[in-house]
């Protein structure tokens, strides 16, 4: 009645008669109107601006300023009786449940999945008639359990180094970036079978290509204690009730609501909130209406709007708000007559966090600020922070009732799991960060296939980042195979102690073509007509016949046939195949000849010509870890032929065994250009999965790929592939290849190195790969770092100041080179740096040995020396050993140096022998047990012996164990040694004395 609410008309006649009474009763007309002014303000205040609500808020605000553990007050506001069988059972005995979901990287979709992902989501919100709650809950990144299992899996101790460096590398940049964790949940209130409701939610969700799981009952109570406590125990010690925050075990809550929301927004809106950077909870309220409550309560808005709308027009007034909400209204109503519409209440809260106020008044404003750029306009719960807190709790309870009717379409507008935050694999490794800097930590053994692919434009990152994932895999004790065209993987090798097979026509190692290699003998007949090709060229086919048999024959004079014991024999070279051609020829009729002759004059290459180093046994053998075919140094015109032979070997040595293992071949484009080596390739891709290896490719474009079968099958066979930067002539390609929408188009075409888009199966993600400095160090491929850390390496000596350089004028190529002779040597372990002559320098350094200063025996000041270090074995440890050992030759004492468990310096003086253990600390602090037994053995092997200690501080210490000599006394008692030693010599050996003249005359 006069657009008013009953519950407005209670309010008017109340305060309405009271106003009239006070008016009425009071002597003075003025003073009653004055008194009136009081109640009728007040029912104006209860009629219009819910002055009710405000008062019992802030009663409750009053009765509820501090909660304690213990009181009961506590459990009610928490409100749960018991957590079981996977349900959350509330005070008032109903019942919950909790799914977790994974979200999908939303934002960089196509216009088309994006639309279809909206019309599923308003599938799902039609298909329930249950209120449901969704729940972003934000958390400190765990990495504990991941990097606690990869630790396990390390061997090495060089690895075991490595490994904390990229540890602290990892946690430095989740610190220094201050990343949370964001988890997704949907709360499902029970309405009448809550079974049901949750199977029609996992199945609607699943629709949408989502990850859906139902917590636990441990999950549960995790989960509610978390949020509570942020401890293990449900309950918090206190909770203390402000104006607008709330706190409790030190920590300070602040929540916003959304009063008002823009007329159209864009599809997942809710990202930039999703994706901002602070500790906040977001939940959201989703409570379908009755139709047909929605239907009544649309045709009387509707009747309303009319009214006051006719009532405008009839006084000239135009309200262009009022004709849009009449719009709308009759659209939603048609609409919902027509059952492709639904009417909820929707309620968006975000809880905000904070370890003192001022960090909590930041974090709102930040918020408040993206919540505006929504144009949705936010609210402070004042006086209703618990209330406020209790409905972003994961129960599916409202009690802030801040609600806006929306439909369905609008509704899907919301689509809240548009960001992936942290999912790892326990056996994963650290790709990369995602857009939201969340470290990326997947296991490519774990997809449907381990092959990947990475394409990206010269200079983009490519083989930085293959090179970063296959040391974090050699870190997890994954095999590796690099075939290297271009010798990029040499640091790498050396630093992981791999195997690096040099194939150069200079080199000791190399294939032979002819090798079994573990094939069977038919195989093998069949994979050299292949070769053979590669070899010689195009052949006719009578030239295929006279090689398959030259081929057979020679074979079958080293005694290899069809039967499987003969191919352990040695098998034949090419020099053989060559001789038996020789021998056809000779018995060939004419027209025979020429066709053999072309086929002996090209294999003599291979025989006796330029490319003989190819005419070898194979002299290849590995069973490290890590193995690198290093073809960078073989001549351009044989590589094809080395390809082949590299890949027939690895693709036998794959099929060997089922360990994890990774092939990674480099410029794939020189691989999948010719026939021959493609065909290997696609036989790999085939079958890799069923021996547990990963193929990896890097390409620079995708044409080189779909130019030939054998890259067409790495692109449907691939789970995972990794787009770097693109130029803009192969963008459109790539975009094809690969269905990528505009925003991925933009991000690849303007990424800087290192970044690009990561494909999984079919879900991708945006990637900035990250190394630590560490790992940077022993993968760049930047022509100035490498420059710089050779510099470093090769610390050659400085020349004297006043030493005058002279210019030698330029010769002409064909000159006589000048002549050195190397004097150094190498055998030798430690050398006086100022004695050596510039060649010999660089001659013991390109050995391996190493400039530092030490101050020797005799002298007072440091020098500098050439020491070639031993096995785990510090320089300054070497030079002491070398010193002495050259202080006590030059006294004519005949040295032993050991590296074993025998003394470091063992010397024989006048019958007795002596032994020197030089100690810097080490051993005494991380091996105790070893000193002892060493300790043992030289109290039983000599007659003398005592410990040099290179650092004073543990001479006190090591004197408990037996004779010990400060560095500083050194000289002293090795000249007190041979001095004694001579004494005793002197005195067991005495000169006859000379006889006098009387003595003589008798």
């Amino acid at each position: 009645m006069f657009g008013l609410t009953f519950k407005q008309l209670a309010y008017a006649f109340v305060f309405g008669s009271i106003a009239l009474i006070l008016f009425n009763k009071m002597p003075n007309m003025y003073l009653g109107g004055f008194l009136a002014i009081f109640p009728s303000f007040l029912g104006i205040s209860f009629m219009y601006f819910d002055l009710e609500t405000k008062v019992k808020d802030y009663y409750s605000f009053l009765k509820l300023q501090v909660l304690y553990k213990n009181d009961p007050k506590m459990k009610k506001f928490v409100g749960i009786d018991s957590i079981k069988d996977h349900t959350i059972i509330l005070e008032n005995k109903k019942k919950l449940a909790i799914l977790k979901v994974q979200p999908i990287n939303f934002s960089i979709k196509s216009n088309g999945e994006q639309e279809a992902i909206t019309e599923s989501f308003q599938k799902f919100l039609n298909s329930i008639d249950f209120p449901i709650q969704i729940f972003m809950n934000t958390e400190s990144l765990e990495l504990k359990d991941y990097l606690d299992s990869l630790f396990s899996r390390i061997k090495s101790n060089n690895f075991k180094e490595l490994f904390e460096k990229y540890q602290a590398h990892l946690k430095n940049i989740i610190s220094s970036n201050k990343i949370m964790n964001r988890v997704f949940y949907l709360v499902i209130p029970e309405k009448n079978n809550l079974n049901i409701q949750i199977g029609v939610c996992i199945e609607r969700l699943e629709n949408l290509n989502l990850k859906v799981e139902r917590l636990s009952t441990k999950e549960l109570k995790r989960v509610a204690a978390k949020f509570f406590s942020g401890k293990k125990s449900l309950y918090p010690n206190q909770i203390f009730n402000f104006q607008d925050y709330l706190k409790t075990n030190k920590r300070y809550y602040r929540i916003i609501y959304a009063s008002g929301y823009p007329r159209r927004v864009e599809m997942g809106f809710l990202d930039g909130i999703v994706s901002s950077q602070g500790d906040f909870d977001l939940s959201m309220h989703i409570k379908p209406y009755p139709i047909e409550t929605m239907l009544i309560n649309l045709n009387k808005e509707l009747q309303k709007q009319r009214t006051d709308l006719y009532a405008m027009q009839s006084k000239q007034i135009i309200n262009p708000t009022l004709e849009i909400q009449y719009e709308d209204t009759r659209k939603t109503l048609e609409q919902l007559q027509k059952g492709k519409e639904k009417l909820f209440n929707i309620a968006l809260y975000i809880n905000l966090k904070a370890d003192s106020l001022k960090e909590l008044d930041i974090l709102t404003k930040k918020i408040e600020a993206e919540l505006n750029s929504l144009m949705i306009i936010p609210q402070t719960a004042s006086f209703r922070m618990l209330k406020g807190f209790k409905s972003t709790a994961p129960l599916a309870i409202d009690e802030l009732n801040a609600n806006r009717n929306i439909t369905t379409s609008a509704l899907s507008a919301f689509f809240p799991f548009t960001s992936q935050f942290f999912q790892v694999d326990e056996t994963g490794v650290w790709l990369g960060l995602n857009k939201n800097k969340i470290p990326i930590i997947r296991d490519i053994f774990t997809l449907p296939n381990p092959n990947g692919l990475v394409l990206a434009q010269s200079g983009g990152g490519k083989s930085y980042f293959c090179k970063l994932l296959i040391s974090r895999y050699l870190l997890n004790g994954t095999k590796v195979i690099v075939i290297d065209p271009q010798g990029e993987y040499i640091e790498l090798v050396k630093y992981f102690k791999g195997q690096r097979v040099d194939l150069s026509r200079t080199s000791e190692t190399i294939i032979n073509p002819l090798d079994l290699i573990g094939h069977d003998y038919a195989e093998k007949r069949l994979s050299l007509m292949d070769l053979m090709q590669v070899i010689l060229g195009d052949l006719t086919e009578p030239q295929k016949a006279f090689i398959d048999r030259s081929l057979t024959e020679a074979y079958e004079k080293k005694g290899i046939t069809e039967d499987s014991e003969t191919w352990e024999y040695e098998p034949p070279i090419l020099g053989d195949v060559l001789k038996v051609l020789q021998s056809m020829e000779k018995t060939a009729i004419t027209l025979e000849k020429t066709t053999i002759r072309s086929l002996i004059n090209r294999l003599s290459m291979y025989v006796d010509g330029v490319f003989s180093f190819l005419n070898k046994h194979t002299n290849i053998d590995f069973e490290n870890n890590f193995v690198c075919f290093d073809i960078g140094s073989m001549p351009k015109q044989v590589k094809p032929v080395i390809m082949f032979l590299v890949l027939d070997y690895v693709y036998m040595k794959m099929k060997s065994d089922i360990q994890r293992k990774i092939l990674l071949i480099d410029e794939a484009w020189s691989l999948l250009s010719r026939t021959e080596d493609a065909t290997y390739i696609f036989e790999i891709v085939k079958t890799s999965r069923k021996y547990n290896l990963g193929l990896l490719l890097i390409n620079q474009e995708v044409e080189g790929l779909l130019n030939s079968e054998a890259g067409k099958s790495v692109l449907a066979n691939s789970a995972y592939t990794m787009l770097m930067r693109q130029k803009p002539a192969v963008i459109k390609n790539v975009c094809e290849t690969f269905h990528l929408s505009s925003s991925e188009r933009t991000h690849l075409l303007t990424a800087n190195v290192g970044e690009g888009i990561l494909i999984m199966e079919d879900d991708h993600t945006e990637i900035k790969i990250v190394a630590s400095p560490e790992e940077h160090r022993i993968i760049t491929t930047n022509a100035d770092e490498l420059l710089e850390q050779s510099t470093t390496k090769k610390e050659l000596p400085k020349k004297k100041e006043n030493c005058k350089t002279k210019t030698l004028p330029k010769k002409a190529d064909n000159a006589k080179r000048k002549s050195i002779t190397i004097t150094a040597d190498s055998k030798k372990l430690c050398h006086r740096h100022k004695e050596l002559k510039l060649e010999d320098i660089k001659y013991l350094m390109a050995k391996g040995f190493q400039i530092s200063e030490h101050k020797a025996i005799g002298f007072s000041k440091k020098a500098k020396f050439l020491l070639k270090p031993r096995f785990n074995e510090s320089l300054n440890h070497l030079f002491v050993i070398c010193d002495i050992a050259e202080f006590l030759e030059k006294k004519g004492i005949k040295v032993e140096l050991f590296t074993t468990k025998k003394p470091d310096l063992v010397f024989l003086l006048n019958g007795k022998k002596y032994a020197v253990e030089v100690e810097t600390g080490t051993t005494l602090e991380k091996a105790p047990k070893q000193l002892n037994e060493k300790i043992s053995l030289l109290k039983a092997n000599y007659d003398e012996w005592f410990f040099v200690v290179t650092n004073r501080n543990y001479t006190k210490k090591y004197r408990r164990y037996g004779k010990t000599v400060d560095m500083r006394y050194l000289e002293g008692q090795l000249n007190k040694i041979i001095k004694n030693s001579h004494e005793k010599r002197a005195a067991a050996n005495p000169k006859p004395r000379r006889r006098n003249a009387a003595a003589q005359a008798k």
